[in-house]
Parts: structure tokens; C-alpha cells; sequence
């Protein structure tokens, strides 16, 4: 008997989980209309958060509802949650996201279409899916109306990479403007709210230790305690710093993803995997997120770049190589000013070289990195990538200066090396 209703419960919980029967392929919705998508109907029956609600699937004969995690959207967490706004609590940001995801599904009627690139992509037992809602007679795409309006962060996927690129961009676009969560006073006035913060992330990396998230105090009188303070990735993986932790004016501290001990400027995540999404072909890519204690973003990177992505040091730099020998790599300021290279990288595939804080250029100077060497031995304008063999090759090859964020500055090529 025992055994009888655990069947019964196996077979009615995967029914609950099963996309509905009258799937149909077709476009998916704008903008990724240029690819082919699952298509399903169904209708709202509860919304949970900013990303999640369930849906009761047209055809599937079935009462059962299902529960839909958006595409490329990470709203801020909610932890009581309720048909009626009033009872629901979360952190800042939140609930808004709520209240504009069941807003928008309102106006479609709570009648949905659900679109993914695969029927079974799931976020654990989610469905993972794109959403349309049909207002003033068109199907509008809720997630990225989502991410235009500051409501969520980018979650790229490279399996439902149709959404990434447009996502990161409108996302990118709300920030420029400072909507919704990129208000870094959106939850009232914070902490050092007068002293602006720089983020800078090497996180397209495929080793743990290269991995690490900066922070720069750009105010060049007060000191930031940043006890409390936390960081993220456009996940939910997060560091929050120890009491102790502060920021002197116009210094930086580098927190990495890997495990070590702590002192003023290093601190270390403590993680046994990478955290961060590498840059690829699908546009997948992911950020870090500096927020303060009550729960403000206060300072953000994301990579690739999506939008506006003119840098400062076009034209300004000037790179150069010797593949035989002692291979080394140099990078020339060619500027009437000064140049300072902490966010940047020299890339020879796969291997790169995120510049370390002290690499500032003056006007006609020239850096040299040796392939092989310590970089515990740097001086200023000697820098060892830290490899132990050589990397380049001698029939052709190139390097690429570029931003963390993907912007390319300059590229030497030689041999057979193409850029």
C-alpha cells in the first residue's frame, strides 16, 4: 500500500513538472525572434517573487500548477511571501520587483506564453523560461522590461543564450540611469554615501585564483568601513566583509574567490569553484556587485561590455611582442597623459595577465611583462605574467589589451596571428 502511493505521488509530482502537451515550436519571442523556441500556454495562479511565479498549463489535463523561473533575470531575494503585498518582506529591492513582475502579468490577464530554447531547461524544479504577456494586442517580453526598468540583475545562460546579449544590454542601460536597484540610495541614505566606489572584477577566468573582485575608495579624504558590506555575483554567491574591514581614501582592497588569510587589502572568499560566468561566443558573461548593509548597490562591473563601450584608453596605448627568446610582452603609452592599467589585461589565448594596482604609465613610458618570473619581484615598469614556460608561438601569434570588461584597446599580431 505503502509502495502504491509513493507511485501515485512519483507520477502526479512529475505530471506537475511536465511541460504541457500542446507544445509548439516557432519564433521565440522578440528580440530572439531570430531563433526557433518551445512555445506554451498557460495561465498565472501565483506569483512568488521577482523572477518566480506559477502557472497552470493550458492542455496539460491537469489542475496542477507549475513553477516558472524567468530567463536572464535575478531579482533581489524575497523571504515572506504572500498573495497580498502587504505581508511580504525582502531585502531592498525586492518587493518592487514583485509588485512590477505582477503588475505586468495583470495587464496580459495573468495569460502567458512561455518560451525557452529547450523544453527541458529548468532552474531546479522550475521551469526556465523567457515570458510574454499580450498588452495592447502585442506579446511583450516581461523579463526584459524587467531588466530595462532596474529590477533585476543579468543572469546570462549559455543554454538560453538567445536572451543574453539584449538582457545585458538593458540592463547596462538602467544602470547608466540609475533605475530601480541601481539607485545607490534607493533604501535611504547609507553608509559613506558621499564617497564614491570603483569595482573592478577579473572573473572571465578559468582558474579558482585568478578570480578576484576590487574595490577602490576614489574619495581622497574619508575612510569607508566596510564592515558589512557585501559582495555578489549575478547569482547568489556572496562575501560579506568582517567588522574590521575599511577602506582609506584613495586605496583598494582585492577580495579573492579562493581560500588564504586575511589581512587589510586581501581578503579571500573562501571557495573551492570559480564563482564567476566566463565571457563567450553566446554573449554569457556575469558581474560584481558591491552593496552596503542596508542593502543599496552602491558600486557594480559587469563583462562583456553590452553598451556604450567606448573606453578612455582607445588610442592610448600600443602593444608589442617578442615571441623568441625571453618572450616578453610590452605596452607603450603613447598618450600626453597618464595611464593606470589595474582593470585591463594582456591576453595571448588562453592565457591572460590582469594587471596588478601598481601599473600606472606616465606619458612615453613603457612596461615590459616577462612570460616567465615572480610576481612577487615587480618593480613599476617590470612586471612577470608568472608563467613557467613559454606561451607564444613562434610561427604566429597575437595579444590583446583589453578591458576586464572585453573592450579591445590595441592588438599586436605577427606570423600567422590574427586579431
Amino acid at each position: 500500500m505503502h509502495r502504491l502511493i509513493l507511485v501515485i505521488a512519483l507520477v502526479a509530482g512529475a505530471a506537475a513538472l511536465a511541460p504541457a502537451a500542446h507544445a509548439w515550436q516557432g519564433r521565440c519571442l522578440p528580440p530572439a525572434q531570430a531563433e526557433r523556441c518551445d512555445i506554451t500556454r498557460g495561465t498565472v495562479t501565483y506569483i512568488s517573487d521577482g523572477d518566480t511565479f506559477y502557472v497552470d498549463l493550458a492542455s496539460d489535463r491537469s489542475r496542477a500548477t507549475v513553477p516558472v523561473r524567468l530567463i536572464g533575470v535575478n531579482a533581489m531575494e524575497q523571504t515572506a511571501y504572500s498573495r497580498f503585498a502587504s505581508r511580504r518582506r525582502g531585502e531592498c529591492h525586492a518587493l518592487e520587483a514583485t509588485a512590477r513582475l505582477e503588475q505586468l502579468l495583470e495587464r496580459g490577464r495573468m495569460r502567458v506564453r512561455l518560451y525557452a530554447l529547450s523544453p527541458e531547461s529548468r532552474s531546479g524544479k522550475r521551469l526556465r523560461r523567457a515570458v510574454g504577456v499580450k498588452i495592447n494586442g502585442r506579446w511583450k517580453d516581461v523579463g526584459r522590461r524587467l531588466m530595462a526598468e532596474g529590477h533585476g540583475l543579468w543572469l546570462s545562460r549559455w543554454d538560453e543564450h538567445a536572451w543574453n546579449a539584449d538582457y545585458a544590454r538593458q540592463g547596462e542601460y538602467a544602470a547608466s540611469l540609475q533605475r530601480g536597484l541601481w539607485n545607490p540610495t534607493h533604501c535611504g541614505a547609507g553608509p559613506s554615501d558621499a564617497s564614491p566606489l570603483k569595482v573592478t572584477a577579473n572573473g572571465n577566468s578559468k582558474f579558482l585564483n585568478d578570480e578576484w573582485v576590487r574595490v577602490r575608495n576614489l574619495d581622497p579624504v574619508n575612510t569607508v568601513p566596510l564592515g558589512g558590506w557585501w559582495v555578489r555575483d549575478s547569482s547568489l554567491k556572496r562575501y560579506v566583509f568582517p567588522d574590521w574591514a575599511t577602506l582609506p581614501p584613495g586605496e583598494s582592497l582585492t577580495l579573492y574567490v579562493g581560500e588564504g588569510t586575511d589581512t587589510w587589502t586581501e581578503f579571500f572568499w573562501g571557495l573551492r569553484k570559480p564563482v564567476f560566468n566566463n565571457m563567450t561566443r553566446r554573449a554569457t558573461g556575469d558581474g560584481a556587485y558591491l552593496f552596503d548593509p542596508q542593502g543599496d548597490l552602491r558600486a557594480w562591473v559587469t563583462y562583456p561590455c553590452m553598451r556604450d563601450c567606448a573606453d578612455p584608453y582607445a588610442g592610448a596605448l600600443e602593444v608589442g611582442a617578442k615571441p623568441r627568446g625571453r618572450e616578453h610582452v610590452t605596452v607603450r603609452n603613447v598618450a600626453t597623459f597618464a595611464v593606470d592599467l589595474d582593470g585591463y589585461q594582456l591576453q595571448s589565448p588562453p592565457y591572460s595577465y590582469p594587471f596588478p594596482r601598481d601599473s600606472v604609465l606616465q606619458p612615453g613610458e613603457e612596461m615590459q611583462v616577462s612570460i616567465v618570473g615572480d610576481p612577487a619581484e615587480d618593480t613599476r615598469l617590470e612586471k612577470s605574467w608568472g608563467e613557467t614556460g613559454r606561451i607564444l608561438n613562434n610561427k604566429g601569434d597575437k595579444v590583446r589589451l583589453s578591458s576586464l570588461r572585453g573592450v579591445l584597446i590595441d592588438c599586436f599580431t605577427y606570423g600567422t596571428g590574427q586579431c
